[in-house]
């Protein structure tokens, strides 16, 4: 039964990243030190660690996750983190503020599927099919405590929304972006930025412009979130 049980992890690691050629894959795994003369253990070890960081089904308990997951969808493109408190959607390429709400259930899901995902009113969010899942965190907390002092350039991937207490919201990666929400048009001031002077709940929002510009304030931060940031690994 040795072969058929390898074979099966291949199945399940490749169904998470279904666009990878085999050969691709197994570059991958060489990269991770799985190549000649590696053992079957090895080999089931790393595709294990594959599997998990990019499981080709969407784990759920009771419906829900219990972890925090970054979801592609396409048709139409959708980037989707979906964690045990929220749901936060948004469009690729289309500057407009993202989509954060509760949530009641998550219908089972696997990549070729279609995703939808059902609010905490009960209305049915049909989000495009289902092209990848990432492990962000595995025991993630409900926000994040603080970013003061971080730059722009240490940033890396990541990709935070920051809420503000008169109604803002700010998505915060290599570019800085508010949203402003009018009675009827929705204002986006898109700026470079440096560092972030303060960024913490309960205190204003104060960001640092490029080449030592000056720091620029805004209102009291709200709840700061992780939209994305690199696959989780082992």
């Amino acid at each position: 039964m040795r072969i058929p049980g390898v074979l099966d992890a291949v199945r399940r690691a490749w169904e998470g990243q279904p666009e990878l050629s085999l050969p691709t894959l197994f570059g991958i795994l060489a990269n991770q030190g799985v190549g000649w003369g590696a053992s079957d253990e090895d080999l089931l070890r790393a595709l294990s660690t594959t599997e998990r960081t990019h499981p080709g089904t969407l784990p759920l308990v009771d419906a829900r996750v219990t972890s925090r997951y970054l979801l592609l969808t396409e048709s139409p493109e959708h980037r989707v983190m979906v964690d045990p408190w929220r749901v936060i959607v948004r469009r690729p390429g289309v500057s407009a503020q993202p989509g954060v709400w509760d949530y009641a259930t998550i219908r089972p899901a696997f990549v070729g599927s279609p995703l939808v995902i059902t609010s905490a009113e009960g209305i049915d969010h049909r989000l495009g099919v289902l092209a990848r899942i990432s492990l962000l965190d595995a025991s993630p907390d409900p926000g994040i405590a603080d970013l003061t002092g971080i730059r722009r350039r240490d940033l890396g991937d990541a990709v935070y929304l920051v809420t503000l207490r008169d109604g803002d919201t700010v998505v915060l990666s290599h570019g800085f972006d508010r949203f402003t929400a009018g009675r009827r048009s929705l204002d986006h001031e898109a700026r470079p930025w440096d560092s972030l002077v303060a960024c913490s709940p309960g205190q204003p929002l104060v960001v640092r412009s490029p080449g030592g510009g000056r720091a620029l304030e805004y209102a009291e931060v709200r709840d700061i979130l992780l939209l994305e940031d690199e696959p989780l690994s082992e």
